[in-house]
């Protein structure tokens, strides 16, 4: 089978995630939490915006943007008064290009399509170590479709992205380190660098590997001189991001860079070390942990104990050490159940890449199929799993989009942030803002002078977003609200049942 015949495959395999993402978005785009924030900055771009700027469509009523209905940890306000959305502008970049050739209800299968790239520099990363094609289509399966990789083709993110340019590092670095051609070294160079701008934690990863190979080729000196001149070429392309970063966000490092110093810095988010590694590796009452989620990660095990070290060490120790320190040096314990192991996806290609190349190399060993067979359906069904979930949420997300559709109202108020995580689509049609006290809600019907507009106020009585993620002055100031709404100028005329929500559509007094 070659390796035309396995892109075939892959591309059949694709066409899964292509139909939920397809059943998702029946009627409204789904788009809730982060990918909506996301979704925003490419739509906000296209429409002549800049990828980092907040998009706040309430501006043409008047309101200020210190009223927009997003806050931590998507929205921050910058020392100069700018407010900017968190996620890198590559992503926006990236996709920004595709709109002019699709149709923007279609911008969310763009993490598909760089799923399906990713298969196929995957395939050759395999090839470099192992002959067999019927092996290598496996390997390839089994590290995409029975790992956490899989939830990013669903997910609408930067994850498959990032996922592209540390597998394109990782195949140029090798290619490079056999064949030392100028173009693997520029492909290393630009990879690095824009793995860096999407995702730092993934270049931690990455930095990992390319240590572990260097400490263990022969000819080192001889190695990085010859790596010498890309290394300047990514210091250079580098500090034109700093550059960027530093003008735009007043940090080289950019928002993220910037919010992690800051959360870092402070007191509001406690730190449980020991408690959150186990969390993020075997589970809790919120996570349900790599390991447990995904035992198939369990088999490295066996890879490093049945080999010696050799040119696939560094996959396995890298893999490894990133998977273990990563609960440490990251602040955020964002995610909850399934979902919180999108930061380990770098660490995961790394340690399966090592796993299943080496376990190939063993002699038939049927106490590792043994092992291996319920490992593979446990790992399965934590995909299954968090299909199931996305699907429910979907419906609650539809429900919403549609009664929100049936009011029509010309603006949306939000009491507090508690609500944001669910405006999706719903953001871009109508103009929104948050109040976050009575006297809030006054300046709004006065910012509205007399104007007969149809309000939609909601709320939700009894928020339960996991507050743990949220510093506590922030949570207390933002999303911890709870005043009785008491309108002036307006009268509530109908009150409705919104999901887990509470509307009511208000009208000027006649």
């Amino acid at each position: 089978m070659n390796f035309y015949y396995r892109g075939l495959v892959y591309f059949l395999i694709v066409l899964v995630p292509i139909f939920y993402r397809w059943k998702w978005n029946d009627g409204h785009i789904f788009i809730s939490s982060d990918p909506q924030i996301k979704y925003f900055q490419v739509i906000h771009s296209y429409q002549g915006g800049s990828a980092e700027e907040c998009f706040f469509p309430a501006n043409q009523f008047g309101f200020k943007t210190e009223q927009i209905p997003i806050g931590y940890p998507w929205a921050f306000f910058l020392k100069n008064g700018d407010c900017v959305f968190q996620y890198p502008s590559l992503f926006v970049w990236a996709q920004k290009s595709f709109l002019y050739v699709i149709d923007q209800k279609y911008i969310t299968y763009f993490p598909i399509l760089i799923f399906l790239i990713n298969f196929l520099i995957l395939d050759r990363i395999i090839q470099l170590f192992e002959k067999r094609p019927t092996y290598i289509l496996i390997t390839a399966i089994l590290i995409q479709v029975f790992s956490p990789v899989f939830l990013s083709s669903l997910d609408y993110s930067e994850l498959t992205l990032t996922n592209f340019f540390l597998l394109l590092a990782i195949y140029s670095y090798i290619r490079f380190s056999r064949s030392p051609k100028y173009y693997f070294g520029l492909i290393l160079s630009l990879s690095i660098v824009l793995n860096f701008q999407l995702r730092p934690e993934s270049t931690i990863a990455l930095v990992l590997f390319l240590g572990f190979v260097f400490l263990l080729s022969k000819s080192k000196i001889q190695f990085l001189k010859q790596l010498l001149p890309y290394i300047v070429i990514a210091f250079v392309v580098q500090c034109i991001f700093f550059s960027y970063n530093n003008r735009v966000y007043g940090h080289i490092l950019g928002m993220r860079g910037l919010n992690t110093v800051n959360d870092l810095g402070s007191n509001e988010l406690q730190r449980n070390f020991l408690g959150e590694w186990i969390a993020d590796l075997w589970g809790n009452d919120f996570k349900i942990g790599i390991f447990k989620g995904y035992p198939i990660l369990f088999l490295s095990a066996f890879a490093v104990w049945r080999r010696k070290l050799n040119e696939l060490s560094p996959f396995l120790i890298s893999g490894l050490v990133f998977i273990l320190i990563l609960p440490i040096l990251s602040p955020y314990r964002a995610g909850v159940d399934i979902f919180g192991m999108r930061y380990y996806e770098s660490g995961i290609y790394l340690l399966l890449i090592g796993t299943f190349i080496s376990l190939g190399k063993l002699k038939p060993n049927y106490l590792v199929l043994f092992i291996f067979l319920p490992c593979l359906y446990f790992s399965y069904k934590s995909d299954t799993r968090a299909i199931k979930q996305w699907s429910s949420s979907s419906k609650v997300y539809h429900e919403i989009m549609s009664e929100i559709q049936n009011i029509h109202p010309d603006l949306i108020v939000h009491r507090g942030l508690s609500l944001s995580y669910l405006m999706g689509e719903s953001y871009i049609t109508y103009p929104q803002i948050a109040v976050f006290s009575n006297e809030d809600w006054l300046k709004v019907e006065e910012t509205l002078m007399s104007k007969p507009y149809r309000i939609l106020y909601l709320q939700w009585e009894g928020n339960r977003l996991v507050k743990d993620e949220f510093p506590k002055k922030i949570w207390k100031e933002k999303f911890d609200i709870n005043f009785q709404l008491k309108p002036k100028t307006y009268s509530i005329q109908t009150e409705y049942k919104i999901a887990h929500f509470q509307g009511f559509l208000l009208e000027q007094k006649h």
